[in-house]
């Protein structure tokens, strides 16, 4: 539940926070026992629209027949909700079994048809003080910082955080998004850089980690990127270890999801990430399933 219930809990607590944005939460219940079965959130954050999330509270079966009712009446909740426009869902994030299930309901019902291959594919991974692997490689690097990042590394993140979104497509920021993205990650203390510097004295970021989405309990680790002229050299690995063992001092699990073809599940399996191996029975599944882009209004998460 952690793509939820922070950004819940922010909304909740600060009533200032994006004023007049669209925030909305739907639950699904069990008819006779009133037991919440799953949470669905339509809500927006400082760069624009997130995709639907939707996560099962309870544990149960995933199938497909027990999955169309409850997935049904959340595209007509959706749609009834006054001010509400279908143009609005852009994509779906979810477990595997019921992203799949909304969206062939809101093709069916909402008459928007998916996209023919998903957005993201993912795995859910977590990694929580047992697992942690505190000690790795020692850097090859003769002058090196691993640190929150400081209002002055705004521009270089800026670039990173640009760059990074290329390869999240269709997600590409702007310059202007960029620097409103680093802007308030720094603001919020929720990036970590790599700081090398070079023979001639430069200093240079050569690997940074976001730290988003903190619960009481759990952090989210995201935005893991490192330029190519600083890859293959276990820098990201080290600021991944770094951040986790700070993380885990305040919280009992640091989260992530890893796409299934990012050859990085090998980095975070050393890290002590779990289940992030082809063969893992507890490996869980996810999916951003996007919809047809010339009916919806795309945003950004």
């Amino acid at each position: 539940a952690n793509v939820i219930l922070p950004h819940a809990e922010k909304v909740s607590s600060h009533q200032e926070f994006l004023p007049g944005s669209e925030q909305l939460w739907l639950v699904y219940s069990e008819p006779t026992t009133s037991n919440i079965r799953f949470i669905l959130s339509c809500t927006e954050g400082p760069l624009g629209k997130y995709p639907l999330f939707i996560v099962p509270i309870t544990p149960f079966k995933l199938t497909p027949e027990l999955l169309q009712g409850p997935m049904e009446a959340f595209c007509e909740a959706l749609l009834n909700e006054v001010d509400f426009r279908r143009q609005r869902v852009f994509s779906v994030f979810a477990v595997e079994p019921v992203a799949k299930a909304f969206a062939s309901a809101w093709e069916k019902i909402a008459e928007i048809k998916c996209m023919n291959e998903p957005y993201y594919k993912a795995f859910f991974s977590m990694c929580t003080p047992e697992t942690l692997v505190r000690n790795g490689p020692q850097s090859t690097d003769d002058d090196i910082e691993l640190r929150l990042a400081v209002p002055q590394d705004a521009d270089k993140i800026s670039k990173l955080c640009q760059e990074f979104s290329n390869t999240s497509r269709p997600f590409i920021l702007s310059s202007e998004q960029a620097s409103e993205e680093a802007r308030l990650l720094i603001e919020n203390g929720q990036v970590w850089v790599y700081e090398i510097k070079e023979a001639g004295g430069e200093t240079d970021i050569a690997s940074i980690v976001a730290a988003t989405r903190q619960s009481d309990t759990v952090a989210a680790i995201t935005k893991v990127y490192t330029p190519e002229m600083w890859q293959r050299k276990g820098r990201a690995e080290r600021l991944v270890r770094r951040v986790c063992r700070e993380l885990l001092k305040t919280h009992e699990q640091v989260v992530l999801y890893v796409c299934a073809k990012n050859p990085a599940r090998k980095l975070y399996d050393r890290v002590g990430f779990q289940d992030l191996r082809k063969e893992a029975p507890g490996a869980e599944r996810w999916l951003e399933i996007g919809f047809d882009r010339a009916e919806v209004e795309l945003g950004h998460w």
